[in-house]
């Protein structure tokens, strides 16, 4: 079991959503930038260790938006991630100024795109933890899009 910290950055209306390729079952999906917790170290000062370590960037005040489970397959193993899911408003020019941004995860470098609230809900972008896309409208209320769509729970 592995515990995660990640962060929902949103700016006018978009999340910026890292990419991955999945090397064993070959298809794209997405998930919020964040990465492993280590030991000793809180949720909190994990996302901003991460944003820092990722984006170079500082978030001020992340607001803990919900624990979630997220168990899957990879390379024939169960796995099984306890999420922390942060939201923090990025303000950022570098990376918000900008369709897309490179993370530097260690010395690997992943893409990251500005996805429009509406474009991830309706054209169903894959986006891990899988639980993520049905609680999106519960974490931004103010984006009126989610009351007209339907969104399996």
């Amino acid at each position: 079991m592995r515990a995660t910290a990640f962060c929902l950055l949103e700016n006018n209306g978009r999340l910026l959503l890292q990419e991955f390729w999945h090397e064993h079952d070959h298809y794209h999906f997405f998930r919020p930038p964040g990465g492993g917790i280590e030991q000793g170290e809180l949720a909190l000062d994990a996302i901003r260790r991460e944003m820092r370590e990722e984006l170079d960037v500082e978030i001020q005040e992340p607001e803990l938006l919900t624990v979630l489970e997220n168990i899957f397959e990879y390379g024939g193993e169960t796995k099984h991630e306890i999420v922390f899911l942060f939201r923090a408003t990025l303000n950022d020019e570098r990376i918000t100024g900008v369709p897309e941004v490179r993370i530097l995860d260690n010395t690997i470098a992943f893409r990251a795109v500005w996805q429009p609230l509406e474009v991830i809900m309706q054209e169903g972008l894959l986006l891990y933890p899988v639980e993520l896309r049905n609680r999106l409208g519960d974490f931004f209320p103010e984006f009126k899009l989610f009351d007209s769509m339907e969104v399996s729970r």
